[in-house]
């Protein structure tokens, strides 16, 4: 996403230096005696979703329930402190926590010490890159990716997340690593499936879906999960193949960084990375989005820094990496959140029921897996996938690709495989450019294409209407395309170009056009330039070539065929 900040009226303080100064101050900004009850409860109803989704999202990371309540309790005070969202929630996500789950898993078993050391590692790497990035204004390195490439990489990781749940919701044991293994495992183990644990995950996946129609501010998934509890423990399910959380203490932070080998240091760099580009973007689409709807101005470097700081600090307690979450930030605007209150009370009221952490070792892990399927189809967006097949079938395929190759290859290998594939479709794009060619509406001045109504050509005049730069990749197929309209049109004498889509021309571009200009010089045409920006003049007139320096530029298509008409006939 881009780093601009929209409605934006800061200073232009450095970013690092005013959020401390500024923090406190902000967190209660715009809190009065009138809304400070209604900010409270929004904390509460914040707090109430991020509970279940937040223990869930511990399963996919392979780490203990509490280190999730902690990212989430610790991530939340940073960004009060540091960021500039009122009520974006930031905490474990569901869409980041198999990114480096699936990676880091291959160098340490789940739950040892080496597999904490290196999921706090990453936490703090992927924080620096997020700051520098905030502090530096990089956040345009986000827009890279097309939007039908990133929803096709999180389709990819909403089916990962599925069936990475299935072995839970089905009651049997999991093996293999990948999609593919993990399905054949499953199908080995078919007959040993717990209908109980079934009925609970459906039950909670179907309670959460008609909740959210109902009234999506209310915590179904905590209501869920508690009447899923009551059931395992009344009903003895544990008997029944329906497997709990197990125990959960109410652990403080812990120190977990320890220096590690370079592989291991290679591999934690790879994954932040990868960590890097997801959270870049969805941190920008869910504060820019509920900066909208709030009404407030949106400062996204600052944002950035915010959940930079909040993941080196989940690192430094010992927890993992943190993201902005879009659905949590939805359901604090819809309960009427409206400043840093919401999460600041959140956090506490977190901190405060930590001791009664140790009663969710009841919960059944099917539960949780319903609760995990309603987040993984989230991500699965029929609706979008769907429009963009009606309207471009090149960029369903490059969908389609990018979450094939997710699901397939892997996910670094997926993310590789979306980059290069927006650098190639951008590349092609670029590189194949229309040349249109253009003609003089009847009883007007105006020059438009020659396929609209009442527009036709001017004796002796080819005007062309170039609708990209003139750069290395297409300054080839410019002088080659202009050679094919020459030879269609052998009685040309007047060449004008509409340079209205030109924003910019490279060196190689500036080398063809001085061929381009020889070229009809040789052939007795002349050539001229229409609506050339200030960009364009400059590096014409900075031209090695003096020919090219010498091309007259006009304000508009009819003044420049005017005047190469009458300097013909002078």
């Amino acid at each position: 996403m881009a780093s601009s900040e929209s409605k934006s009226t800061k200073s232009r303080t450095p970013i690092g230096l005013r959020a401390p100064a500024r923090g406190l101050r902000e967190t209660f900004k715009g809190v009065t005696r009138e809304n400070f009850p209604g900010q409270m409860l929004a904390g509460v109803t914040l707090l109430a979703i991020a509970i279940p989704e937040q223990l869930a999202t511990s399963q996919l990371a392979g780490v203990p329930a509490f280190m999730a309540m902690i990212a989430f309790i610790t991530a939340t005070l940073v960004f009060v402190c540091f960021g500039s969202n009122p009520i974006m929630s930031v905490g474990a996500d569901s869409t980041i926590a198999p990114l480096f789950a699936v990676v880091l898993l291959r160098l340490a078993p789940v739950s040892t010490t080496l597999y904490f050391e290196l999921v706090a590692a990453t936490a703090v790497v992927t924080g620096l890159v997020v700051l520098a990035v905030g502090l530096l204004r990089l956040g345009w390195i986000a827009d890279f990716l097309s939007l039908p490439i990133v929803t096709g990489f999180l389709s990819g990781i909403g089916v990962i997340i599925i069936v990475h749940q299935l072995p839970s919701a089905l009651g049997v044991s999991s093996g293999g690593t990948t999609v593919l293994q993990r399905l054949e495992s499953i199908s080995h183990l078919l007959g040993k499936v717990s209908a109980w644990s079934v009925v609970l995950a459906l039950g909670t996946l179907v309670v959460m879906l008609v909740g959210e129609k109902i009234n999506a501010r209310m915590p179904w998934a905590l209501g869920a999960i508690a009447v899923a509890m009551i059931l395992t423990s009344t009903l003895s399910l544990g008997s029944h193949g329906v497997k709990e959380l197990g125990a959960v203490s109410a652990g403080l932070p812990t120190w977990r960084l320890h220096w590690l080998s370079a592989s291991q240091w290679g591999v934690v760099f790879a994954t932040a990375v990868t960590l890097v580009i997801v959270i870049l973007s969805q941190t920008a689409a869910t504060t820019r989005t509920s900066s909208d709807d709030l009404g407030v101005a949106s400062d996204v470097s600052r944002d950035f820094v915010g959940v930079g700081l909040a993941n080196v600090a989940a690192g430094l307690v010992g927890a993992f990496p943190v993201n902005a979450s879009p659905a949590r930030t939805t359901v604090a605007r819809l309960a009427g959140g409206s400043t840093k209150l919401v999460g600041l009370s959140a956090a506490i009221l977190a901190i405060a029921l930590s001791p009664l952490g140790h009663y969710a070792h009841a919960i059944p892990l099917a539960a949780l897996a319903g609760v995990l399927f309603f987040v993984g189809a989230r991500l699965i967006k029929i609706g979008q996938l769907t429009r963009i097949w009606r309207s471009r079938r090149v960029e369903f395929l490059l969908a389609a690709i990018s979450a094939l190759g997710v699901i397939l290859v892997g996910v670094e290998q997926g993310l590789a495989i979306a980059v290069g594939l927006a650098i190639l479709d951008q590349t092609w794009r670029s590189a194949r450019p229309d040349m249109i060619e253009m003609g003089r509406r009847e009883g007007t001045t105006s020059w438009e294409p020659l396929s609209e109504k009442n527009v036709a050509t001017v004796d002796h005049v080819l005007c062309v209407l170039f609708d990209n730069d003139i750069f290395f990749a297409n300054a080839g197929i410019f002088r080659r395309e202009l050679h094919e309209l020459l030879a269609k049109h052998p009685d040309t004498k007047y060449f004008v170009v509409d340079a209205v889509a030109i924003s910019d021309i490279d060196f190689t571009g500036m080398s063809i056009l001085g061929q381009v200009v020889d070229d009809l010089t040789r052939d007795g045409v002349s050539i001229s330039l229409a609506r050339a920006n200030d960009k364009v003049k400059t590096s014409l007139a900075k031209s090695f070539s003096p020919a090219v320096r010498e091309i007259p530029i006009f304000d508009n298509v009819d003044a420049a065929v005017n005047a190469a008409a009458n300097s013909a006939s002078e």
